[in-house]
């Protein structure tokens, strides 16, 4: 996770970021949140859309072992993805990018990485958290999610009871809304001025 971390800071940091909002999506979330804990003075806040928990998963997992070995079975990851999307239409640029993920990177993640824990450093988080959590998200445990909110000092979530895990596919003007809101009365710029967003 830290390797992970870093590579994306050290691009954020190439093209001339600081204090920024980390945002991911699952994987991502787990990301933004270890950038958080690794540079604590560049980042002003983070969002976790459907993320992965601090925690980890057990061994035995079903979802993370069928998609362990499903690399490079084209089949059964699309099967994957349709079974993880309420509307599997618009995932085809999911469908388009799993496949090129390196097998390194895939079994590095999915073997061990989603194992590690970050759960214990989270007390000492001291910026805003804000989790995006699905109802209907079957890919990620939401008691491991909340539980990890409540680990974290101000940290708070929105549940969107009917969204799955691939929400902001399904539903991108809900979760920018609620993303929006949050910035705007919750993250302050270098200056100590809220972050005004606006529309892409």
């Amino acid at each position: 996770m830290s390797r992970l971390a870093e590579t994306v800071f050290d691009a954020c940091r190439e093209i001339g970021l600081t204090g920024f909002v980390a945002a991911g999506l699952s994987l991502g979330g787990a990301i933004s949140m270890r950038i958080a804990l690794d540079h604590p003075d560049e980042v002003q806040a983070v969002v976790g859309i459907m993320p992965w928990n601090a925690g980890g998963t057990s061994a035995g997992d079903p979802v993370i072992e069928g998609f362990y070995a499903a690399y490079g079975d084209i089949e059964t990851i699309t099967a994957g993805i349709a079974g993880i999307s309420h509307d599997p239409t618009k995932t085809t640029d999911l469908l388009r990018t799993m496949p090129t993920v390196t097998e390194k990177m895939w079994r590095g993640w999915l073997g061990g990485g989603v194992y590690t824990s970050m759960a214990d450093e989270l007390p000492r988080l001291r910026v805003p958290v804000f989790y995006l959590l699905g109802g209907q998200d079957f890919v990620v445990n939401q008691e491991k999610q909340i539980a990890d909110v409540r680990q974290i000092p101000g940290g708070r979530l929105v549940l969107l009871a009917d969204a799955g895990h691939l929400a902001c596919y399904e539903e991108p003007e809900l979760l920018a809304q609620e993303m929006r809101f949050f910035l705007d009365t919750h993250v302050a710029d270098a200056a100590g001025s809220p972050i005004r967003t606006t529309e892409a």
